[in-house]
């Protein structure tokens, strides 16, 4: 089964509370998104909303942007081609209707959350969204500079350096798919079957740093991967999970019900973090037939 969430109350009514907990003190925060079609980020910000966490703006990387596309095609190659289709024409098309497990779309319709992109936040809640370039540009900063956030929430965008690390009261929380400190990096899904220890199969709420994947740790969710279950609907099942577990941590942390700890030493006889990159396309085929045969 599952790890699940030990605080995380279920969502059954399709309306929805206003609230599902105590209300959060200690706010405000700041949700940093990649994209005005961010499903993940309206679902993060609908449950940190009904958890009484007030949110001060959302903001929001620009999609025509050639140093973030040039940045993405590096990291990603071909792949970039396919994500683009799918979470930014395709949009809600993409997610399956008949998939084995709750969808983003689904999880957000059963909660009765209107908003369709992230600008409707603004438009639904009165939440300031803010269009910046990159993350680290001069209105992500200006944005943290007045809101003075006590946390910082963050649902992809890319790298956050420095300044704005430094400007986000207790810092930048973020939900890694991947166990750390065993996985930290990229495909961290896939390197775990590649390397038979599917027991490091999950997710890890954590604290962004300066490093990649190295920040002090607030909770982790095992996955248990079902049989014959491949890539695709194994990633699709972590959406709705990462969604709770980063607004459960986030309102856990504002209310003083959980603490951080800093991860282990790393084991390699160096002492560096061992960190996992893109998997070649033949590892990739390889990692998905081990999947399967799971």
């Amino acid at each position: 089964m599952d790890g699940d969430s030990p605080t995380f109350p279920a969502q059954k009514d399709a309306a929805g509370p206003d609230t599902w907990r105590q209300p959060a003190p200690g706010g405000p925060v700041v949700l940093f998104s990649p994209s005005r079609h961010g499903l993940y980020t309206i679902g993060v910000a609908e449950l940190l909303r009904r958890g009484g966490v007030s949110i001060a703006a959302v903001v929001v990387r620009r999609l025509l942007n050639p140093s973030r596309l040039a940045k993405e095609f590096t990291r990603d190659g071909t792949r970039l081609l396919r994500k683009i289709w799918r979470k930014l024409l395709l949009r809600r098309l993409a997610y399956p209707s008949s998939a084995p497990y709750q969808t983003l779309p689904q999880f957000l319709d059963e909660m009765g959350t209107r908003a369709r992109t992230v600008d409707d936040l603004q438009r639904l809640h009165g939440i300031p969204v803010i269009y910046c370039g990159d993350l680290n540009d001069a209105a992500s900063v200006r944005v943290l500079r007045e809101a003075r956030p006590r946390l910082v929430v963050f649902t992809g965008g890319g790298l956050v350096r420095a300044e704005v690390l430094a400007l986000s009261g207790d810092g930048v929380l973020n939900c890694h798919m991947g166990i750390l400190p065993h996985y930290r990096g990229m495909d961290v899904v896939e390197w775990p079957f590649l390397e038979g220890k599917t027991e490091h199969v999950g997710m890890t709420v954590h604290f962004m740093d300066k490093g990649v994947d190295t920040g002090d740790i607030l909770a982790v969710r095992h996955m248990e991967p079902a049989p014959g279950e491949g890539r695709d609907t194994l990633r699709g099942r972590f959406e709705v999970p990462m969604c709770r577990e980063l607004a459960t941590a986030a309102i856990d942390w504002l209310s003083g019900r959980i603490s951080r700890q800093p991860q282990p030493p790393d084991p390699t006889p160096s002492g560096v973090p061992r960190q996992y990159f893109k998997l070649h396309p033949g590892l990739q085929r390889l990692a998905e037939f081990r999947m399967r045969r799971h």
